[in-house]
């Protein structure tokens, strides 16, 4: 059971770091929610959308973001489970910026997970 939990974190973690995430005033029902902060933006809550996919873009308060590398670990009780340093194979445009994220929640054992590193994305305009 824990291992599947794990495997169910990995995969969240791995799309849902891609930002492929929704504004959290219009958040769905299911997924897990993150913080995040950007430079210019200040901070803000974004949810996972049903369906996650890789390099997804991401609709936050301040526009869209476009995801280009994510970097950092998933930690179950404290222990290290993945650590993660996705790029996505594109040039990344000027203008890009580093973001921090992280979330943390207890899965169905019981485990407190947390979710955290940065993601270097562009933002194009603001939604609307």
């Amino acid at each position: 059971m824990r291992k599947r939990a794990v495997a169910t974190v990995v995969g969240l973690t791995g799309a849902a770091m891609m930002l492929g995430v929704t504004s959290a005033e219009a958040a769905p029902t299911k997924g897990l929610t993150f913080d995040v902060t950007c430079p210019g933006s200040g901070t803000f809550e974004v949810a996972t959308p049903p369906g996650n996919g890789a390099f997804t873009p991401a609709f936050g308060p301040n526009g869209v973001f476009i995801p280009y590398r994510l970097t950092g670990e998933t930690t179950v009780d404290g222990m290290v489970v993945e650590s993660f340093d996705e790029i996505k194979p594109a040039p990344v445009p000027a203008g890009a910026v580093r973001c921090e994220f992280s979330t943390s929640f207890q899965d169905e054992g019981g485990s407190q997970v947390e979710i955290a590193g940065t993601a270097l994305v562009v933002l194009r305009g603001p939604k609307g």
